[in-house]
């Protein structure tokens, strides 16, 4: 998603000094915008290992399963060390993540391009990302279909964030 806001996380951060429950009640509404989104991902993730070999409870195996999350980011951009310069102009305020790395690895395996199996032998088996392409290409929990739903989200976004700052100059105001 991309949508602009300037100033955002200072005014939430000075909301959270002066008002916290305020500041609460905005994260609550921001994670309530998308919990749909995140409701669709978790219901697209099987329940069963989508390959045997996944069958374990390893940190990569299917037992090890996490949903997905929302992460709501208010910290300041980072600055680089040595150059004296501010980090990333941008930063992502709201964030969807997978939080296990079985996720992971099965929604992007094969993103790279990769077609071929390293291993070369007279019993090889199939490639990793073969073998899941034929189940969806890649993608395949996270961002799969879900773009048409991404403009409604941003404009939700979009209200409730002006709200948010408007009330905030709000409280502000009766402060100084």
């Amino acid at each position: 998603m991309a949508l602009e806001t300037k100033g955002f996380a200072e005014t939430m951060r000075d909301l959270g000094k002066i008002e916290p429950a305020m500041k609460r009640q905005v994260i609550k509404d921001i994670r309530g915008i998308v919990k749909p989104v995140v409701d669709i991902i978790n219901a697209r993730i099987p329940s069963q290992a989508p390959l045997s070999g996944m069958n374990h409870n390893g940190r990569t195996g299917w037992g090890n399963v996490k949903k997905v999350a929302v992460k709501i980011d208010l910290r300041a951009p980072r600055s680089r060390p040595g150059t004296g310069t501010q980090g990333a102009k941008q930063m992502s305020l709201v964030r969807i993540i997978t939080k296990g790395a079985p996720v992971a690895i099965v929604d992007m395996a094969g993103k790279g391009g990769g077609l071929k199996s390293r291993r070369e032998s007279k019993y090889q088996r199939p490639n990793f990302a073969s073998a899941l392409d034929r189940l969806a290409s890649p993608s395949r929990f996270m961002w799969k279909d879900i773009d048409q739903s991404i403009g409604i989200i941003e404009d939700k976004l979009k209200d409730t964030v002006d709200k948010a700052v408007y009330a905030a100059n709000k409280e502000l105001m009766k402060v100084r």
